[in-house]
């Protein structure tokens, strides 16, 4: 597992563009965002504390849209609230993201969250092929409350199929364990060579409406 601070991932600010990709809502500019929430815990909130039901699993769907001015700070007025998490100190919190479009297991990092925590945050990442038996991926640890950053896994030969199922799962609980999900996006096949991708690039790749 790879996290934040990754200079191969952060310092490309956009996904490089693919042809010839398989039609798919989620697959924008080469990246493979996950297409809806298929399950997830009773205490799963923005950072607000409005409580995300059917009408809000948008916020942890789709190409980023949270930092609305893209300087990876989360709390600016132009930002936007469209972020799901824990805040309480409910332990086991999760949030699971479905794939329509599987993603493959390719040279180097497969899967990347973009995300912002508490500096005492922590969760395991787990992905599935068919959203009944899990592997873990690794973790993510803490950070500084507000600052989103890139956490980046790697499928790494566990699975024999494309990966259609992410689990996101709490395992710190109490004060500044905090932590709220903008994005997940992934791979895509590609014919050639796989361009990186960078799950910050709020600003060039917005979710409508």
């Amino acid at each position: 597992m790879n996290l934040v601070g990754k200079k191969t991932i952060v310092t490309i600010l956009v996904a490089s563009t693919l042809s010839g990709v398989a039609a798919s809502a989620a697959v924008i500019e080469g990246v493979n965002w996950a297409d809806d929430a298929s399950g997830y815990s009773a205490n799963i909130q923005n950072f607000g504390g409005v409580l995300m039901d059917a009408t809000t699993e948008w916020w942890v769907t789709g190409p980023s849209d949270a930092d609305g001015d893209g300087n990876g700070y989360a709390w600016d007025p132009v930002d936007q609230d469209t972020v799901g998490g824990w805040r309480s100190t409910a332990p086991g919190e999760y949030i699971t993201l479905h794939w329509e479009t599987g993603i493959p297991d390719l040279a180097g990092d497969d899967l990347f969250a973009h995300l912002y925590g508490g500096p005492l945050a922590a969760a395991e990442v787990l992905a599935s092929v068919d959203g009944n038996v899990f592997e873990s991926l690794g973790t993510v640890g803490g950070g500084t409350a507000g600052y989103f950053r890139v956490a980046a896994f790697n499928l790494d030969a566990r699975f024999a199929e494309d990966v259609h199922y992410v689990k996101v799962l709490r395992t710190a609980s109490g004060p500044n364990t905090g932590m709220f999900f903008d994005s997940f996006g992934a791979t895509v096949p590609e014919p050639g060579s796989l361009g990186l991708m960078a799950i910050g690039a709020m600003a060039l790749v917005r979710r409508k409406g």
